[in-house]
C-alpha cells in the first residue's frame, strides 16, 4: 500500500509562508535590539614635526557611525577624521613654517564600562591615512605626501542629554607611520555632538 501525504499543497504554502514571517520577524528583532549612533565632533591636536622639531599644533575634526549591540559592551564603528597642525622653527637664521595635514580613515572598536545612557569608554583605532607636509620657507616651498598605516588608542565619556542626542569628550593618542612626524604620534582632545537612531 503505498504511502499518504499529510499535508495538501495548500497546507504546505500556508506553512512556508509562516516560516518565512517568523524569519522576517526575528530578523527585524534583531535589527531592533541594536543602537546606531551618528557624531560629529572637533578640538585641540598636537604633533611634533620632523622638519621643525617642534611641537606643531592645530584643531582636528571628525565624524562617526556607530552600531552597538543591545546589551553589549562592546560597539563598532567607523571614523573619518581631518587633523591640521603646523609649527615655526628657525633654520640658519630663516624662518620656516611646518604645516601637516593627516586624513585618516579607521575602524573603531569601543569598550563600554556601563548599560547606563552615560559612559565610560576606551577605544581603538585602526585605519589608513593620507598625509601632506608643506615646509615654507623665504624662497622655497617644499611639499611631499604619503599614505600608510593609522593606529590609536582613545578614552573619553559618553553624557546623555536626551534620550536620543549625547555629548562625548574623548582624549585620543595615534600613531602614524610615515615621516612627517619626529616620533609618529599625533595627540587630540575632542568634544562632539551626536544623536541615536
Amino acid at each position: 500500500m503505498g504511502k499518504t501525504c499529510i499535508f495538501t499543497g495548500i497546507e504546505v504554502l500556508k506553512m512556508k509562508k509562516i516560516f518565512l514571517l517568523l524569519l522576517v520577524s526575528f530578523f527585524c528583532l534583531e535589527l531592533s535590539a541594536q543602537e546606531t549612533k551618528f557624531s560629529l565632533g572637533g578640538g585641540y591636536a598636537f604633533g611634533k614635526g620632523q622638519q621643525s622639531k617642534e611641537r606643531g599644533t592645530g584643531y582636528r575634526v571628525n565624524g562617526t557611525y556607530e552600531v552597538h549591540p543591545y546589551r553589549s559592551m562592546l560597539a563598532h564603528g567607523f571614523t573619518l577624521s581631518y587633523i591640521s597642525t603646523e609649527a615655526e622653527f628657525m633654520r640658519n637664521e630663516n624662518d620656516f613654517l611646518q604645516e601637516i595635514t593627516h586624513i585618516p580613515f579607521t575602524y573603531n572598536p569601543k569598550l563600554m564600562f556601563s548599560e547606563e545612557d552615560s559612559k565610560a569608554y576606551l577605544k581603538g583605532a585602526l585605519g589608513l591615512q593620507y598625509s601632506m607636509s608643506n615646509v615654507t620657507g623665504p624662497s622655497s616651498v617644499r611639499k611631499e605626501n604619503d599614505f600608510g598605516f593609522y593606529g590609536g588608542l582613545a578614552g573619553g565619556i559618553e553624557l546623555a542629554i536626551s534620550y536620543f542626542a549625547f555629548v562625548n569628550m574623548e582624549y585620543e593618542v595615534g600613531y602614524i607611520s610615515n615621516g612627517f612626524l619626529d616620533n609618529g604620534f599625533i595627540h587630540s582632545a575632542q568634544i562632539g555632538l551626536g544623536i541615536k537612531f
